[in-house]
């Protein structure tokens, strides 16, 4: 049964496009996409454990399953699409010949995710990934903002690049073990360079699609060009899939205690980056991408400490904080993105969700993030545990600047689809976070006290009427520097890796 998880938005995807051929109603092409959105949700709910699709031995054939660490990014990945589903379609309402096939894409790219996510094998991984990202770069392109091909060129590039170097990579590891099953390739892994030289490439190639510091440079333009649901889907759900590769990459091939702590330190320096990236933008949806650079930076903190499961748990919180604040800012911010042109002082029902989601990427109790960071740091020492604390701070600042921005503007009419779907995944913060066992903490007054004060003192100084921007006039060369980021990067992590 675990299976249909991916069978149905598949099969859905299909259904779209014939009922486009044949000119169906819309009724039907709408309801054909609800039906490859919350299917799989109904299989979540009534399956767990592992099964070898086709019956096959472990050794030859597909592994699925659905286990205490996939099952967060799968809940996350499921709440969010169901919630942008129902958002996109009156977002996209047939104005033109592209929503049929941005409907179907959408499906496309939930198969991919939800496959990749269920996976217990690295090359159907791999190949359930490179659906969705084929998906991303379709949609991301569709945008009728300006620079949206450029920033889908950019982000196409390098994601074929890693793509092509981490099938590479796993290459190595079946030449070595004989195996590609996770598990199989972890009992039947002997200590050797190739195994640590493919460990090192697929680790870059993964970080490279995950947005993570320093080979970020794609996603800021991706992801807020993108339409507002995609924005969403991106940041909440798409960055997670190659996330989840490397809990599985690290589960199979452990890594040296010298690379763990390279990473982790990597991870710190991805969370900080983000939030200054993020103060520094005075577009909402670039302030936004900024901080998916510093959230995965959590994620991969918790990998880093092989505390897979505190990874697992951030991964699903910010799938429903990032996805809510992506889709609240794109529907205030229709005419325009620019702090302080718009707002929700004459929308508090708006005004309610955004705060709350603030709050849950801030990490204040009792909602998720809070639970999420708190299972992170049980797994750290106590210089790493300063660090969450001080990026829960810099997270509050940037959140600080964009409510205080948001608080004197205004939006126009907002439809009830829009005002509920950040209510929503608002609540979803707070329940979740009520559900696994987080409690008030008085420390996090303090932390919101301490953000406020920063963030006038920056204000004060000057310091946030500063913008910077990665756009670049040739995509080609911006591409080339990238690539050569990214080469640069890798060789780094070989040389770590080599004993």
């Amino acid at each position: 049964m675990i299976p249909l998880m991916v069978a149905f938005p598949l099969l859905f995807a299909f259904v779209i496009v014939i009922l486009d051929t044949l000119r169906a109603k819309r009724t039907l092409i709408k309801a054909a996409f609800l039906l490859g959105v919350v299917l799989p949700a109904w299989v979540f709910l009534t399956e767990r454990g592992r099964e070898i699709v086709g019956g096959w031995n472990r050794a030859a054939g597909i592994e699925v399953g659905i286990s205490e660490i996939n099952a967060p990014f799968i809940a996350g990945e499921l709440i969010l699409f169901t919630v942008v589903a129902l958002y996109s379609i009156p977002y996209f309402d047939f104005r033109n010949k592209k929503t049929p096939k941005s409907l179907a894409l959408l499906l496309l790219l939930h198969a991919g995710l939800m496959g990749a996510f269920i996976a217990g094998d690295f090359f159907n991984f791999y190949i359930y990934m490179e659906i969705a990202s084929v998906s991303a770069f379709a949609l991301v392109a569709f945008s009728d903002e300006k620079g949206s091909k450029r920033a889908a060129f950019k982000y196409l590039i390098l994601s074929l690049l890693a793509s092509y170097l981490f099938v590479f990579a796993i290459g190595i590891i079946y030449m070595e073990t004989g195996y590609l099953n996770v598990e199989l390739v972890a009992e039947n892994a002997l200590p050797s360079r190739e195994l640590q030289a493919a460990l090192g490439i697929a680790f870059a190639s993964l970080l490279l699609k995950a947005g993570v510091f320093p080979l970020h440079g794609w996603l800021p333009d991706a992801h807020s060009i993108a339409p507002t649901p995609v924005s969403a889907v991106l940041s909440g759900a798409v960055v997670k899939a190659p996330a989840y590769g490397m809990i599985l990459l690290f589960s199979a091939l452990p890594p040296r205690e010298t690379f763990r702590e390279a990473v982790m330190g990597l991870a710190v320096a991805s969370v900080f980056f983000g939030i200054a990236g993020a103060l520094l933008q005075k577009d909402a949806k670039r302030l936004l991408a900024y901080h998916t650079v510093s959230q995965m930076g959590y994620v991969l903190l918790g990998t880093a400490s092989m505390n897979f499961v505190g990874a697992a748990y951030y991964a699903m919180a910010h799938s429903l904080f990032k996805g809510g604040l992506f889709l609240s800012v794109g529907s205030l911010g229709k005419k325009s993105r620019k702090l302080g042109e718009f707002g929700y002082r004459n929308a508090p029902l708006m005004a309610f969700s955004v705060l709350m989601l603030s709050l849950a990427i801030g990490g204040v109790s009792p909602l998720i993030g809070s639970y999420a960071k708190g299972v992170i740091s049980s797994g750290l020492g106590g210089t790493w545990k300063w660090a969450v604390t001080a990026g829960t701070v810099g997270t509050l600042v940037s959140f600080t600047k964009l409510n205080y921005h948001l608080s004197k503007g205004e939006t126009g009419d907002l439809a009830p689809i829009e005002k509920l779907s950040a209510l929503v995944l608002a609540l979803a913060t707070l329940c979740a976070g009520l559900y696994l066992g987080a409690e008030p903490k008085l420390s996090d007054a303090s932390y919101i006290f301490a953000a406020v004060l920063v963030f006038f003192a920056l204000k004060f100084s000057g310091v946030l009427e500063r913008e910077v921007r990665g756009e670049a006039k040739d995509v080609g060369k911006d591409v080339n520097v990238l690539v050569a980021v990214f080469v640069t990067f890798m060789l780094g992590v070989l040389l770590i890796q080599w004993p």
